[in-house]
């Protein structure tokens, strides 16, 4: 070997270049791998995590949304569509009356025995209220830990409107006078089916606003 190639292997200050070894340059290409591969899972982790949690709060809100706003169409079939029945059944009543039975059933009495059985013909009229009354409660949802609320509140509605039915049939029958004695057990079930219905709408109301 000539001895100026020696000289130049040998010499630190030589400008020929550096030859790096292979094994450390494949070990610090899979190190940086390793680095961004663990980066990228951190980083797929976090994603994870915020969707997971940006979904959980999302799902808070549609249920608070459901809460109020069965709360808020129990309360419109109640102030507009049950009290505009009862309004145009017994215009004289007021909405502040509605909560007692004894004056509820002596407005029903004192308005028949004036009208006599042509009363029947103003309860008919009034009728497509209740109707829309009845399906707008049976429309309303929310969340299934309600449904059984909800249903008791349905049922009572339909009792409402089943019971006014029935006093309908009974002033619309023909050739048969006004008794008081026949009428008093029909005005009796309207009160009685008015006063549950307020008030297990009021409670179910209640259990909504309070679940959200």
């Amino acid at each position: 070997m000539h001895p100026n190639d020696m000289h130049h292997r040998g010499d630190p200050h030589s400008l020929a270049p550096i030859q790096l070894e292979p094994a450390s340059v494949q070990e610090e290409a899979a190190q940086l791998k390793r680095g961004r591969g663990l980066r990228l899972a951190l980083n797929m982790a976090l994603l994870v995590a915020l969707a997971t949690v940006a979904g959980q709060w999302l799902n808070g809100v549609d249920a608070r949304n459901s809460y109020n706003h069965a709360a808020a169409q129990l309360d419109r079939s109640e102030t507009t569509q049950a009290e505009g029945f009862m309004r145009c059944v017994l215009p004289d009543l007021q909405a502040s009356q509605l909560t007692s039975m004894v004056t509820l059933y002596g407005t029903i009495e004192n308005l028949t025995e004036q009208l006599g059985k042509a009363y029947g013909d103003q309860v008919a009229a009034c009728a497509p209220l209740l109707e829309d009354f009845e399906k707008s409660v049976h429309s309303v949802k929310a969340p299934s830990e309600m449904t059984r609320r909800l249903q008791e509140v349905g049922l009572a509605a339909s009792a409402v409107k089943q019971s006014w039915q029935s006093y309908q049939e009974y002033l619309q029958q023909p050739n048969q006078p006004y008794d008081y004695v026949k009428a008093a057990p029909l005005i009796d079930r309207i009160t009685v089916a008015w006063q549950t219905y307020h008030k297990v709408n009021g409670e179910t109301k209640q259990a909504l606003v309070q679940a959200r």
